[in-house]
């Protein structure tokens, strides 16, 4: 059915030109900043009784079966997403390394018990940034 009325092409105008600003100036959002999210961020910890069991648990938690290494980051997504803006030191382009230290644990796979080891650390991080989003987890230093 078509739109009848004196100025249907100015409503419908009017209507994509609402949707475009409520977009442009909605929250920030990235598909990639929500996969950092669950692949990086746990805060608070989850708690379990040893590195070895955190790890098993969260790699399986987060359907990360498999995956040679990883590293979650126990802090608040504030305070990581600074890293991209005031709290964080441009090294590379989109990289930023944090100014100061992060609780992190890396996860490591073990092919020959198939199961992760997990070391527990206090470390600056390196994270690639975009529209002032962490996307993606490089290192730790």
């Amino acid at each position: 059915m078509a739109l009848r009325g004196p100025c249907p092409t100015f409503l419908l105008t009017l209507a994509l030109l609402a949707a475009c600003v409520a977009l442009i100036l909605g929250p920030g959002w990235s598909l990639l900043n929500d996969i950092f999210r669950k692949n990086h961020v746990d805060f608070p910890k989850t708690i379990t009784t040893t590195n070895n069991a955190y790890c098993n648990k969260m790699m399986w938690d987060r359907a990360m079966y498999l995956k040679y290494s990883n590293t979650f980051i126990h802090a608040t997504e504030n305070d990581i997403r600074r890293i991209c803006t005031t709290d964080g030191l441009s090294t590379e382009p989109y990289w930023y390394k944090s100014k100061s230290p992060f609780s992190i644990t890396t996860c490591t796979f073990d092919s020959w018990r198939l199961s992760y080891n997990g070391i527990r650390a206090s470390q600056k991080i390196v994270i690639s940034c975009w529209n002032c989003l962490p996307v993606f987890y490089v290192k730790s230093i």
